[in-house]
């Protein structure tokens, strides 16, 4: 459990994260939360959140999901299917869990929701393992 909170804490740590204010709220194996408020540096010129914030914010929170586990996980693919916006000052949710793990492949899927728990954005990420744990920490 100790690895998982050193991966939310160095998720919330890091500069992009806290440039965009998204908070890495839990961290378990194979599963990371998070959270961040819509702000009007988030919104597009029509009012919604911004594609590209939408998706760095899955992103972050599916990268602590996929280094929850023993290994070192770098993103190598993902797709993004976008169902509805956020309005500036709106709390958005992601999910991110564990689907499948191979040799040296995980498939993560992101749900991001808002506050009243409508589904945004489903997002599924490939990361690529390139070591253990143990050759990283």
């Amino acid at each position: 459990m100790a690895k998982c909170e050193d991966i939310r804490q160095r998720f919330n740590d890091c500069n992009v994260g806290r440039l965009l204010g998204i908070e890495v709220c839990e961290v378990e194996e194979g599963m990371a939360r998070g959270r961040m408020v819509v702000t009007r540096d988030h919104v597009n010129v029509f009012g919604g959140i911004h594609g590209g914030i939408l998706f760095t914010f899955a992103d972050h929170v599916g990268g602590a999901c996929g280094n929850s586990m023993d290994y070192k996980a770098l993103l190598v693919e993902s797709t993004a299917r976008f169902k509805k916006s956020a309005r500036e000052g709106e709390t958005i949710y992601a999910q991110a869990r564990l689907v499948h793990s191979r040799k040296k492949v995980d498939n993560i899927e992101i749900t991001v929701t808002n506050e009243s728990g409508e589904t945004l954005a489903i997002l599924q990420m490939v990361s690529y393992i390139v070591e253990n744990a143990a050759k990283t920490s």
